[in-house]
């Protein structure tokens, strides 16, 4: 009996109740219409990079003769921590600068892509034709891996069609380039250094080939793009060929992805996500952070959308409850395997985005409810003078960062209470006016 995404077979039963309505809270911009939809989601970019730290001002010639002395470093460094002499010299020895990458890294887009579109395009009806093919075309190896992991088929396939459209988009960026460049420098030093080394780890165990270590700018691999260390820590050889293949064999990347879910605590048999509709007057400052039974949100006014009820096994699972569109949009109840999904990519977008495609792969529909679509989204810098704003009314950020984190949405609600209004931790341009204000 499965029910991955929404209140199916468990967390149904067939009596007809109130409507319900879920969603979660920030949006994330996608690195390719096409596939990519995720690499801006896992890191946010910052602002910009520091002149005096990176450098921006060398020539060439000067930024070249920084590189070399960077690579000599961590040769002497990798050396001293058993790795080859022969392995740097292939490796980070022949490694050029990749200034697309630390570039791409650094910029900061101007607008954030809302949720609801970041969800349309994930769950496009492109991507799901395919899905589906796929699915029809493997059902030998999906039947293998649902045994072996509990992960369902459709979740491993939208994780397949959201990282690499299935396997069509995989960049072809020098990984060991595009890792020493950001280990030499930029906001993600320390990053670009783990991953190097795991590199390194993966080659000298023979797990891989140099050749084969090609991905995105941002240093993912194969059609289930993994960083190094995920790689280095999860990936299995599922076609039993003795070559960990996350490039051509769709067996080693699902598998390698069922793998990561599995030991991240997935749970077999229970949902990711559901839809439910709230009362008018529902209190959403216990939204987001507050884990409660099922049962404790159905007293609370929360019922599914598709007008059914939650069954009694269903009420016994924890969840937290997200708007992330505000009062105005869906509403979820987010479940343990949306916090799993979250482990491979730190967006609630992002894992929307898999949900979504999973249950339409399946002919289902998980968000019925309209979004906010009028919305204006905020800028990066209307962020950042938002969080300037209630900070000076007394409605601590945590900081100003351009970014609408925990904290920042617990100084919106704040200021939300005190002014009388839904504390959802929503702001699009009509409330940023209205903090903006002098006043309170």
């Amino acid at each position: 009996m499965r029910y991955y995404l929404l209140p199916l077979a468990i967390l149904l039963s067939a009596c007809a109740t109130p409507q319900v309505d879920i969603q979660t809270s920030e949006s994330a911009v996608n690195l390719s219409d096409a596939a990519l939809l995720t690499a801006e989601a896992v890191t946010p970019p910052t602002a910009v990079l520091n002149t005096a730290a990176t450098g921006q001002g060398d020539s060439a010639m000067a930024q070249a003769q920084r590189f070399a002395h960077w690579k000599d470093d961590f040769t002497r460094r990798a050396i001293a921590k058993g790795y080859s002499p022969q392995l740097l010299a292939i490796t980070v020895g022949r490694a050029t600068m990749n200034e697309r990458a630390l570039e791409r890294d650094s910029s900061q887009p101007e607008f954030t892509r809302p949720v609801w579109s970041y969800i349309k395009s994930a769950a496009s009806p492109e991507r799901i034709e395919r899905g589906q093919a796929e699915l029809a075309d493997h059902t030998a190896i999906f039947d293998e891996l649902e045994q072996t992991y509990g992960v369902p088929r459709q979740i491993l396939a939208a994780i397949w069609g959201l990282e690499s459209s299935y396997g069509r988009i995989l960049g072809n960026h020098d990984i060991i380039n595009s890792l020493a460049t950001f280990a030499f420098e930029g906001r993600r030093t320390k990053f670009g250094e783990a991953q190097l080394f795991a590199s390194l780890d993966l080659i000298q165990s023979g797990a891989v080939r140099v050749e084969q270590l090609t991905g995105s700018w941002a240093g993912a691999m194969g059609m289930t793009q993994f960083i190094p260390t995920t790689f280095r820590d999860y990936a299995v050889d599922f076609d039993r060929n003795g070559n960990t293949d996350l490039w051509t064999s769709e067996a080693d990347a699902l598998a390698s992805a069922a793998n990561y879910l599995t030991r991240s605590g997935w749970r077999p048999n229970e949902p990711v996500m559901a839809e439910v509709v709230v009362p008018v007057d529902f209190d959403y400052s216990q939204s987001e952070s507050t884990k409660k039974t099922v049962a404790a949100w159905t007293a609370l006014g929360a019922r599914p959308a598709n007008g059914l009820q939650f069954s009694p096994a269903a009420n016994q699972l924890e969840a937290k409850l997200l708007a992330p569109a505000g009062q105005r949009g869906p509403k979820l109840l987010v479940f343990k395997n949306f916090d799993v999904i979250k482990k491979y990519n730190n967006s609630t977008s992002y894992v929307m985005g898999i949900a979504s495609l999973g249950e339409a792969l399946g002919g289902q529909t998980s968000i019925r409810n309209p979004w906010p679509e009028d919305d204006q989204p905020l800028t990066f810098k209307d962020k950042e003078n938002m969080q300037k704003a209630l900070t000076a009314k007394g409605f601590d950020t945590g900081g100003v960062d351009g970014q609408v984190g925990p904290a920042t949405r617990r100084a919106i609600r704040a200021w939300q209470s005190a002014n009388g209004l839904p504390a959802d931790g929503y702001v699009e341009q009509r409330l940023l006016a209205r903090i903006m204000a002098p006043g309170r």
